[in-house]
């Protein structure tokens, strides 16, 4: 799964917004501000793509 996400430290050191959007993005980040409380919830949901891999029989 890290290896589909593309090199995320130098997305993060850059900080350029079209990187960071795209590592966002894949990521699938959500941020939920609670003002009372003065918290951010963060949370992603990955995509996880699953290869199966076969040897000769």
């Amino acid at each position: 799964m890290i290896d589909s996400l593309g090199d995320v430290g130098k997305a993060l050191a850059d900080g350029k917004p079209e990187g960071l959007n795209e590592l966002y993005d894949s990521l699938q980040l959500r941020l939920k501000y609670e003002p009372h409380a003065r918290v951010v919830e963060a949370a992603i949901s990955p995509r996880v793509v699953s290869v199966r891999v076969r040897g000769r029989r």
